[in-house]
């Protein structure tokens, strides 16, 4: 009784569900060169994008500093014999 367990097949990948998403990839990055890179208008979007940029990034590095601020005035454990 020598009964031979059938070989297990490994599921192939969905190839056309990875072609699809690579295809979408594909024409989304077609846009995007294409809308920054346009001859007329690209310069202005380009400098648009980068100033939002930057204008996201000093916002976020204020209001750490804000934080920062407020950590170093308020005193993390009540001093001794102050009866708080």
């Amino acid at each position: 009784m020598n009964q031979r367990m059938p070989r297990l097949v490994r599921p192939q990948p969905p190839v056309r569900q990875i072609a699809a998403i690579w295809f979408a990839a594909g024409v989304a990055v077609a846009a995007i060169v294409g809308f920054f890179f346009d001859s007329k208008e690209g310069a202005a979007r380009r400098h648009m994008a980068y100033a939002k940029a930057v204008a996201k990034r000093n916002r976020a590095m204020g209001m750490v500093s804000e934080l920062r601020r407020k950590a170093d005035d308020t005193p993390s454990e009540p001093m001794a014999g102050t009866g708080a």
